[in-house]
Parts: C-alpha cells; structure tokens; sequence
C-alpha cells in the first residue's frame, strides 16, 4: 500500500512539471487566447476595408496590399472632353476625325484664311436620339461640317467677295462650333454667329436633323452678328443694307439723277439719300411694340433697303413729269425758287405733316420726300401729288 501511494504522489508531481513546462513554452492554454485575440483583429480588417473613400481630393487608401497589375485611382482632374465607349469612339474616328483635316481645309480654301472646327464628340453624343446620331456619329458630323461648306458656298454665290469678308469679320476667330439651342425660334436646326464663332445649332433632341441646311440662313446670322460702320461716319448699316445700297442703289443713281435734273433743268440737282438716318428711325420702329406685331411690314426690309430708296427717287421722277415739270419753264422756275440749295432727300420721320403715307416738305431750301417706318415703301410712285400746290 506504501508503495502505491508513493507511486501516485509520483505522478502529480510529474503532472505539475510537465504543466510548468508547457506554460512556458506557450502551449496548451495559450492556444486558446491566441485564437480568441485574431478574431477581433480580423473584424477590425474588415471594417477598414469597409470604409467609404474620403471627400478630399486624394482617395482613401487601404493598408491591404494589392496585386501589382492593380491601377490606383487617379487623382488626375478630369479632361475637358467626354469620353465615349469604344465602339462609338471608332465610328468617330473612322467618320469623322479622319476626314476633319480634309474638311478644314476646304472650309479655308473657301474662306481665303484658315478655319477650324471644334466641339466635343462626347459631349454633343449624350444628346443622341435619333438612330442616325446614335449609330453614325462620325457620319453626323461630318454632314455637319459639309452643310456648313454648302451653305457658305450659297452665301458667296449671292454676296460675293463683300459677303466672304462680312463673315470673316464677323466671325472673327475663325471657328465653326457645334452646339445646342433654346432659341425658341430654331425648331430644328440653324445657324448664329456670336462671340466670333459661327455656331451650327440643333433643338432639343433634334441633334442630326437637317445637317445638310444647316446654313441655309447663313445671310440673316451675318446680319445679326455686327453692322457694318458708315464711311461717312453716322449711324451704322447692317451687312443687308449696305449689300442691297451697293446692288440696287449705286448703279442705277446717277440714271434717276440725271433725269431729274433734266425734267427741272437743274443740271447741279443733288440726291440725299440719308441712309444711315432712315435706317436707324426703321430699325427703331421695328423694335417697338407696334413694330414687331405689324404683320404687313416686309421682314426682310433690310435687303430692300437701297432698292425702296431708289424707287422713291424714281416715284419722283415719274410724277414731277406726269405733272409737266419737263416742259414747263415756269414750273421749274417755281421749283429752283422754292428748292434754292438744288437738293432733294429723303427721310423717315415719325409723324406726317399732312399726308398719310408719304409727303413732300421744304425746309430750308431743301425739298424733302417724306414717310414714316410703317409706310416704308407704301405708295412710294405718290409722294409728289401735292407738289404743285407748295409752290
């Protein structure tokens, strides 16, 4: 019995090294602690990873390591110019960049100095609703840029080398644009010149719709972009006015004047036209209430300008010898006592004297025919009715 008992106290004793030893070479218990401890460390990981990306321009970064084909976010501002996906960045490509440098140098060929064209293909793309301007938009483009060559090509044809340096001028930096419109009167598609970029414009989801007319009023987007000043320094003429003075005006002049002095024998009779005068008292008008709601006025007035003013002059000439001035010395001896300076105007005034469409006065020795903006060009062969009765 003796023996067992020592043999047992044996053992625990034993028991008791083998634990000491194990304590302190890290195991058994320890395992446990060990386990517990990672599972806070691996949740803590996981929340960092979570974490949303700082507001600040320089992304949040992660302290797991990445694979070495991983690309880190750009901080790199983003470019001017939309980006479009693959296959739509080939058609541009292939549709229109291609061809852009061809087009550009027709484009100042035609214009006798260089032009460039510039928009972003991007951007105008997102605007896409047509299947023309979704699935071809290279080809859009470009029929952009060549209605845009069509339509220059029209407006020299009628303007001539006046016209090619009025758009030159007035579209001073020599660039063609593309871009979208609110222009309540653009329903589809037109053209404007403004801040000396003539701009080829489209209606809300109207992009690709009539491309190849695109400029077919390229003459009024002249007219509106400047005016050209007077050599005689007044008020300014517009590029209308002063293209129909120079067509319908200047040649036929000197004609209507000789026939008036010979039907008073007045061969130092002089003619004053007073452009710039009249035509900023019409312009005026036609900025007015009443103007803009006289649906009776002619809208292109402007190109009309030198034509209605010769044809008042031309009204004179016609009645003065429907009257007998040609052969009546003592009409004409009337007429130089009254019109002593050898002078006859015409003006545009607010209000008559006494006719209603047209009138002649005397002031000054000068006799002028007179009308009103709302009665430019109305009965214009009637002004000299009354003639005879002024003097």
């Amino acid at each position: 019995m003796d023996f067992l008992k020592k043999a047992k106290a044996s053992l625990k004793d034993l028991e008791g090294d083998l634990n000491k030893a194990t304590q302190a070479l890290g195991l058994g218990e320890k395992r446990q602690d060990s386990a517990t401890a990672a599972a806070p460390a691996a949740a803590s990981s996981q929340y960092t990873a979570a974490e949303p990306v700082s507001n600040g321009s320089t992304p949040a970064t992660s302290n797991v390591n990445t694979p070495s084909t991983s690309v880190a976010p750009s901080t790199v501002a983003e470019q001017p110019h939309t980006k479009l996906p693959l296959a739509i960045r080939k058609l541009v490509r292939d549709d229109w960049e291609n061809k852009q440098p061809e087009l550009e140098a027709q484009l100042s060929s035609l214009m006798g100095v260089p032009w460039k064209t510039s928009f972003d293909t991007g951007y105008l793309y997102t605007m896409a609703t047509d299947d023309f301007a979704k699935k071809n938009p290279g080809r859009m483009f470009t029929s952009y840029i060549e209605g845009a060559i069509s339509g220059i090509k029209y407006y020299f044809e009628t303007y001539g080398a006046d016209g090619k340096a009025e758009l030159n001028t007035v579209a001073s930096t020599h660039t063609i644009t593309i871009e979208p419109t609110t222009n309540p009167k653009i329903s589809t598609a037109g053209c404007e010149i403004s801040g000396g970029v003539l701009r080829l414009l489209f209606a809300k989801s109207r992009l690709g719709y009539n491309t190849t007319s695109i400029c077919s009023e390229l003459s009024t987007a002249v007219n509106a972009a400047g005016v050209c000043s007077s050599p005689s320094g007044g008020a300014a003429l517009d590029f209308d006015a002063k293209s129909g003075i120079k067509k319908d005006y200047e040649p036929k002049i000197e004609e209507v004047r000789a026939r008036i002095a010979t039907i008073m024998a007045m061969p130092t009779l002089t003619l004053i036209p007073n452009f710039e005068h009249n035509f900023a008292a019409i312009s005026a008008w036609r900025a007015s209430d009443e103007g803009q709601n006289d649906r009776m006025f002619n809208r292109e007035w402007q190109k009309r300008f030198g034509k209605v003013t010769i044809d008042y002059f031309e009204g004179f000439a016609s009645k003065t010898d429907y009257l007998g001035f040609t052969k009546d010395e003592m009409l004409q001896e009337g007429f130089k006592d009254a019109v002593e300076k050898n002078e006859i105007g015409i003006r545009v005034v607010n209000k008559l004297a006494k006719g209603t469409y047209n009138e002649c006065v005397i002031e000054n020795g000068v006799l002028f025919i007179q009308t009103t903006p709302k009665y430019w060009w109305t009965n214009h062969r009637d002004a000299a009715d009354k003639l005879l009765d002024m003097l």
